[in-house]
């Protein structure tokens, strides 16, 4: 069976690239299984930088603003910022990677293209031409006064791959999708989804998205509880772009990471496949979740989740690796098998100015969780010293909080400095299960340290965890700081010089980034006793974690060395897919 899904996997690829409508797609970051939109096309992206670039564009950056009585005449265009319009443009209006807003009184003679966000028009705004609306960025680079399509972006490729045939128009699509819709690891391979898609306008402003995907774990099947097929079922309303709102609605079973706030999924995936390194462990989750958000602003978003799922352990299996495959995985460890009731209440406020490469702006998340079970059945073999016995009386409730603060700050042409904090844990409540607790250590993201250096595990001696190495901890704190100066290198095969469009470079090599990193952090226990700390209480700055390193990072590829400071431990190398944060 799973010889003929990687059989099926190259057959339909050739051909179903060669289709129309068919776009190769790339699965987002997530610990389940999602499918994202098309990105932008390819001739939608070559039309906004001629566009952009043309003598007679008029170009400006950042927030702009038209007022009510004012004219500019010619074609514009403007990038990273939203562009608020009362007057009158004597031509086309183009925005790249922010959004349009025409207000009353607005009066466009051409166009109006956005490309990387949204359009808000008033009734009274008129238009003389079309008005086109891609959501999906822009990936370009600077150079001078005019932009060039960047270079095609390695990292999407290595994180997952998949194959989407469509059909419809911009306004309403059905596709059908084979790709791979998680991270590969030891107790479910590759996962597999595959099944149809369906995105729907019903409205001006309202949209509505159905997926239907089944799951094929190419691992096999691993206990009398489960199968190799798992689904996700979703649906989701959604009024407008920003602001927006909507409600959605999951039916699912899929297997779900313990801690998925180190390493990305994409990179887990690849370090299990090549090297036989599980940096995570994994339970299998059933159920359905309702969620609603709203979005007053482009960067700010609240969410809150409600899920009723059954969580059961699952064992690790023996998928085939490249490295490595004559030895044995990390044994999966078990968890406080149950069903929980959960709900989540979460806050994002985003200005980054890139979602993928960012140079400026904050990123800030919060989220509280709030989560019950009335038939939990505790693993044995934890003792006391690691946590309080877990009530089987139908009361058992716990509530966690995780904080989230990155800032990035260019500082020079070719220089910047990114800060993160990150803190997270038990708040109240009964004893945390064992699927939800932490730990903290390499190679992300403590990178000087070994894999879980701290996880609170050495009081647990029942062989059921033996060579888990189990994450253990009620919280975790984080402090990372990192100072990037780009390298000038340019190379290409052929001509990518924005202005010779018609001349393709088929190889372009740029200038990696010089990374000086410090990395501090620590993750312990709460409660009175020897190794606890008082739930008021922090770890003192003495106890912390800490490292140093180097790396060079080339658009996300990045190799790296740090030394711990803290505690006698070697030098240790890491190479990273993606940027550490």
């Amino acid at each position: 069976m799973r010889a003929l899904v990687l059989v099926v996997l190259c057959a339909l690829g050739p051909a179903l690239a060669a289709a129309q409508d068919t776009a190769i797609v790339i699965q987002p970051e997530s610990a389940g299984v999602m499918v994202p939109p098309p990105e932008l096309p390819h001739a939608v992206a070559e039309d906004a930088v001629r566009r952009y670039n043309a003598a007679t564009t008029t170009r400006l950056v950042g927030r702009s603003r038209l007022p009510h009585g004012n004219e500019w005449r010619g074609d514009v265009a403007v990038r990273n910022g939203t562009v608020v319009v009362a007057g009158r443009v004597d031509g086309t209006l183009l925005v790249i990677n922010g959004d349009a807003i025409l207000d009353s009184g607005a009066v466009v003679t051409g166009d109006v293209i956005v490309v990387g966000g949204t359009a808000a028009r008033s009734p009274a705004a008129v238009v003389g031409g079309d008005l086109r609306v891609y959501t999906a960025p822009l990936a370009y680079r600077a150079k001078g006064e005019e932009i060039a399509l960047a270079p095609p972006d390695l990292r999407r490729w290595l994180r997952r791959l998949g194959i989407e045939k469509s059909w419809g128009t911009a306004d309403s699509r059905s596709s059908l999708t084979l790709a791979t819709g998680g991270t590969f690891n030891r107790v479910e391979g590759l996962p597999v989804v595959f099944g149809p898609l369906f995105d729907w306008k019903l409205h001006r402003n309202l949209r509505l998205r159905v997926d239907a995907l089944g799951v094929f774990r190419t691992a096999g099947d691993f206990t009398n509880k489960r199968s190799d097929l798992g689904y996700l079922l979703r649906t989701e309303l959604r009024a407008g772009e920003a602001p927006a709102y909507g409600i959605e609605f999951r039916a699912f079973d899929d297997v779900t990471p313990v801690e998925d706030w180190g390493l990305r999924a994409g990179e887990v995936g690849w370090a299990a496949f090549l090297f036989q390194r599980d940096y995570r462990d994994y339970y299998l989750s059933k159920g359905v979740a309702g969620r609603v958000f709203v979005q007053p602003d482009r960067s700010l978003r609240f969410d809150i989740d409600v899920r009723h799922d059954g969580q059961t352990t699952v064992n690790a299996r023996d998928p085939w690796t490249v490295f490595r495959n004559d030895q044995a995985w990390r044994p999966n460890p078990p968890i406080d098998d149950g069903h929980y009731t959960t709900l989540t209440g979460a806050v994002t406020f985003d200005t980054r100015n890139d979602r993928l490469d960012p140079t400026a702006g904050w990123l800030l998340r919060a989220r509280f969780e709030n989560s019950r079970s009335k038939d939990v059945t505790p693993q044995a073999g934890v003792p006391a010293a690691v946590r309080a016995p877990i009530p089987t009386d139908g009361s058992y409730a716990f509530s966690r909080l995780f904080v989230d603060f990155r800032r990035y700050t260019r500082v020079s042409p070719s220089g910047r400095v990114n800060l993160r904090l990150f803190a997270g844990g038990w708040i109240g409540g009964d004893a945390l299960p064992l699927q939800q607790r932490l730990s903290t250590g390499g190679p992300d993201p403590l990178t000087g340290y070994g894999f879980r250096h701290t996880a609170c595990n050495g009081d647990i001696i029942d062989p059921t965890f033996g060579g888990t190495r189990l994450a253990a901890c009620d919280r975790v704190i984080l402090a990372q700081a990192e100072y990037r100066g780009h390298l000038s290198l340019h190379w290409s095969y052929g001509s990518s010089a924005p202005e010779d469009e018609g001349a393709k470079s088929l190889f372009t090599l740029q200038g990696p980034d010089l990374v000086v990193l410090a990395d501090a952090g620590q993750a312990w226990l709460v409660g009175g006793g020897p190794g606890r700390l008082p739930a008021n209480r922090l770890p003192t700055l003495g106890s912390w974690l800490a490292d140093l390193g180097l790396g060079i990072d080339w658009g996300g590829m990045g190799m790296y060395v740090a030394k711990a400071v803290t505690a006698g431990e070697p030098l240790r190398f890491t190479l990273r897919l993606d940027h550490r944060f």
